[in-house]
């Protein structure tokens, strides 16, 4: 799954990002067990040194849970905020506030993240990025098959923006919309709405236009928020009060 780094300056910061980019793109999902540490040592052609560092490095943002005596996995919503998360995800699917909340949260981070991608993003990400948005193309009918795109393009950006502790928060918020990102995706004509969205995204990250994916990423959002408050409209999604 893995390829060898060859970076003396920064093997372990490597190390990070392929495991990063693997959850990302879904070759790893959470829950997952990794190789062991030699497995991982042998994989990457680097010291357990080197990989233990990394690991740690993981650990320590959310990324991994390293588990006594059972191994190394790919951290659960849960390892990162056990017990809360759960109830955080049923307030969001029955009440307007939490979902409310979670929107402005998603557009101060999502916004940041576009920008940053815009700065930072390597061309392995743009090329991510857009096989993404690619196969999406092809599961505009597909409300299940379509919402697992999206959310691998948010969090594909995120990752471009080069700050891993986003990238956890931002898994962990793709997580909780899930149910309600499907039901939007399955309103006529949304799909498509979404779809041109993020092109526009996109070819802003590409131009390198950070202040264009920043309004861009901030016009998606609001967009798919007033998609569901057509939809629930006795949520009041949206509203200051």
């Amino acid at each position: 799954m893995f390829k060898p780094v060859s970076d003396s300056r920064a093997y372990s910061e490597r190390i990070v990002s392929q495991i990063t980019d693997a959850i990302v793109k879904g070759d790893l999902k959470p829950g997952d067990r990794m190789p062991t540490e030699r497995d991982l040592a042998e994989q990457f052609g680097v010291s357990r040194t080197v990989v233990r560092d990394a690991v740690k490095t993981l650990s320590g943002r959310g990324i991994l849970k390293v588990r006594q005596g059972a191994g190394i996995f790919v951290a659960t919503p849960e390892d990162a905020m056990p017990g809360a998360l759960s109830a955080l995800s049923s307030m969001i699917l029955v009440g307007g506030p939490a979902l409310r909340d979670h929107f402005e949260v998603r557009k101060l981070l999502e916004t940041q993240a576009a920008e940053w991608a815009a700065a930072r993003a390597k061309e392995h990400h743009l090329e991510r990025l857009q096989q993404i948005l690619d196969e999406a193309f092809g599961f505009e009918d597909n409300p299940d098959a379509l919402s697992e795109r999206d959310a691998k393009f948010h969090a594909g950006l995120a990752e471009a923006s080069g700050n891993l502790v986003l990238v956890r928060v931002m898994l962990v918020l793709l997580d909780l919309l899930a149910a309600s990102r499907r039901e939007t995706l399955s309103i006529p004509g949304r799909a498509r709405l979404s779809l041109e969205d993020h092109v526009r995204i996109l070819e802003k990250v590409k131009a390198r236009d950070s202040s264009g994916a920043r309004q861009a990423m901030l016009d998606h959002l609001e967009s798919v928020e007033s998609s569901l408050k057509e939809l629930h409209p006795e949520l009041g999604i949206g509203s200051s009060a």
